[in-house]
């Protein structure tokens, strides 16, 4: 889904985990900037789906508004060197979300835990009464890779980059948000902008959309930096309207 659709919702504009768990069970994304500004690739954490293993980037815990889509996701406190958190949808499937609230699970005392790789061996468990589970108010974003998913091109710092586009998401107070700009009537060449990549300080999949406009009788050229942008807003050659609305977009 692209943040073309994301405006159109909203504005109607036309543009071309687990909480930071460490040790055996899941680990937080701790993404390294490579040398000369290039892209950092991102450290994925490996789950499992009904059967299999899968890749995820872990974000960590999101404030999230009333009014989101969360799916489950299982967490373990106890479980064997080769458990890892499990989920039960993936992208493609209609009830895909990358936004996940966290249920534990703990096998009870005197049990021999077994890897358990599936939504449907947990619950086999907690019927037979191996296993315990806490569902929790902590909702983590942790989008899910592969699947066919398609990337959007973007670009940063005069370079080209790739997001997946997510789409919108309803935050509470307290989240870390970066800006997004959207050029409403840009050249064909024109792609958003965003100015903060894996690895830098202050990176984060969520942008609040800033929405660029060249004014009546400006030529305009492709943006490709927010330094550009600023330099046309400073000549007056752009207009640049702050939103509310935030998409959830990690660059890939």
């Amino acid at each position: 889904m692209k943040i073309a659709l994301v405006l159109a919702v909203a504005l109607s504009a036309a543009v071309t985990a687990a909480p930071a768990m460490g040790g055996q069970n899941g680990s937080a994304v701790h993404a390294s900037a490579e040398a000369q500004g290039a892209v950092a690739k991102q450290a994925a954490v490996k789950g499992f789906f009904r059967g299999r293993t899968v890749r995820y980037l872990d974000f960590g815990p999101v404030k999230l508004a009333s009014g989101n889509k969360v799916a489950p996701i299982w967490v373990f406190t106890n479980g064997t060197s080769g458990q890892r958190n499990i989920i039960d949808t993936v992208p493609g499937r209609d009830d895909y979300t990358p936004l996940w609230r966290v249920t534990m699970v703990t096998w009870k005392a005197g049990v021999t835990p077994r890897t358990l790789k599936s939504a449907a061996a947990v619950r086999a468990a907690v019927q037979a009464g191996l296993v315990k589970t806490k569902r929790t108010s902590v909702v983590v974003n942790c989008p899910v890779l592969g699947f066919g998913q398609e990337k959007t091109p973007g670009f940063a710092r005069g370079q080209s980059v790739a997001y997946l586009d997510l789409g919108p998401v309803k935050l509470a107070p307290g989240n870390e948000v970066a800006p997004i700009w959207v050029v409403t009537n840009g050249t064909a060449e024109q792609h958003n902008v965003i100015d903060v990549l894996p690895g830098d300080p202050g990176y984060t999949p969520l942008w609040g959309v800033r929405m660029v406009t060249w004014k009546d009788g400006v030529t305009s050229r492709t943006l490709r930096s927010a330094d550009e942008v600023q330099a046309a807003l400073d000549a007056g050659e752009v207009t640049v309207e702050e939103t509310d609305i935030v998409v959830n977009c990690p660059v890939v």
